[in-house]
């Protein structure tokens, strides 16, 4: 049976010949367990993450807010075009394959749009980004003097709460609750969802 390094060194003490003073000083960081930090030593989220992450998420919400405005706009125009066409090929007595085509893509194009309901996803990106926008902003307002762990804390959780209350609305949607959440700081991220 073998002994590890340390049983070995257990078992055979070192005797020192004269007492070595142990020097009495503050510990290192590196010394301090992490149940022995109290929450004032704790230093919270730095200012540049807290806005590098606002800057992802704003960017983020833009680009599903503009895709899904294009989207809207491009499925209510060809539903307009079709339905028209549809028309228009049944008044000037068009060869049937070609109004039923009409008539067909018109349908098709309807049913796209209730199932994807690119206006939900675009107002529902636009008033996500536009409550972190605020909350950006009012974060800048602050004086720099003021700006402590406690504002970051607060911007961290408008952020969260942002992403939180939008997707739980799209989710809802989805779900076919109808009805959206109302955004706003009471929703809490993590909470459980309706």
């Amino acid at each position: 049976m073998s002994t590890s390094p340390r049983e070995s060194s257990a078992a055979a003490p070192a005797v020192s010949p004269v007492p070595v003073p142990v020097p009495v000083s503050e510990p290192s960081a590196s010394e301090v367990s992490p149940a022995a930090v109290t929450p004032a030593a704790v230093s919270g989220p730095s200012e540049p993450a807290v806005l590098a992450y606002a800057d992802e998420q704003l960017a983020w919400f833009a680009r599903i807010r503009d895709r899904s405005r294009r989207m809207h706009w491009t499925v209510e125009l060809t539903a307009l075009f079709t339905g028209a066409a549809t028309v228009v090929a049944a008044g000037v007595q068009a060869p049937a394959a070609a109004t039923a085509s009409l008539a067909g893509a018109a349908v098709f194009v309807g049913g796209f749009r209730q199932v994807f309901n690119h206006n939900e996803r675009y107002v529902l990106a636009a008033e996500a980004w536009t409550r972190l926008h605020l909350a950006v902003r009012r974060y800048g307002t602050v004086p720099e003097a003021d700006r402590d762990e406690g504002a970051r804390r607060r911007l961290l959780e408008e952020i969260e709460a942002t992403a939180g209350t939008e997707l739980q609305s799209w989710a809802a949607g989805r779900r076919g609750a109808g009805a959206a959440l109302p955004p706003g700081p009471g929703t809490t991220p993590g909470a459980p969802m309706p």
